[in-house]
């Protein structure tokens, strides 16, 4: 909880030094405190006192159909969501379009999606073809891991961008 709450802490520093002369780091704009809170871990930002406030201010404004808040000082990218972990080496994220009696793809119902729900392995394609004569093409498939952090920021600095991945549920 420390190690979290010295994120949060040294980064209200860091973004103090971004803010005009004279201002105080609690003094930073609404999204800035919104992406610091988030980008906290272990804990999360429900384990920080600070952030608890912030956050539910956050889903109250989400819930009325306000956006994701902006923070111009953090040179952030907006708020993004990826559902599923990545596949593993050489298999690639699909979804399928048409369910063929549990069969996976069965041809034409397969598209390469970077947020399906399944790893297939385009490389090794099966033919099958059903009692009634009707063929088709399936591939090997895997059910793709949801992640537990689905949303994200990327955060750019003079050393590159880093993605930050965290999670809106808080209790």
């Amino acid at each position: 909880m420390k190690r979290a709450a010295g994120f949060v802490i040294a980064g209200f520093a860091a973004l103090a030094l971004w803010l005009p002369q004279r201002a105080a780091a609690q003094d930073a704009s609404f999204g800035c405190k919104v992406l610091l809170c988030a980008a906290a871990s272990a804990p999360g930002w429900s384990g920080i006192p600070y952030c608890v406030p912030v956050m539910q201010q956050l889903f109250r404004d989400l819930a009325q159909g306000d956006g994701w808040p902006n923070c111009p000082e953090g040179h952030t990218s907006g708020l993004g969501y990826e559902p599923y972990l990545a596949c593993p080496a050489g298999l690639t994220p699909v979804q399928s379009a048409t369910d063929f009696g549990g069969r996976g793809s069965g041809g034409g119902g397969l598209q390469v999606a970077p947020n399906g729900d399944l790893c297939a392995d385009l490389s090794t394609p099966q033919q099958f073809c059903g009692g009634r004569g009707d063929c088709g093409v399936d591939y090997p498939m895997t059910a793709r891991p949801r992640r537990t952090d689905p949303y994200f920021v990327d955060i750019t600095t003079a050393n590159g961008t880093q993605r930050f991945y965290f999670s809106l549920q808080g209790f």
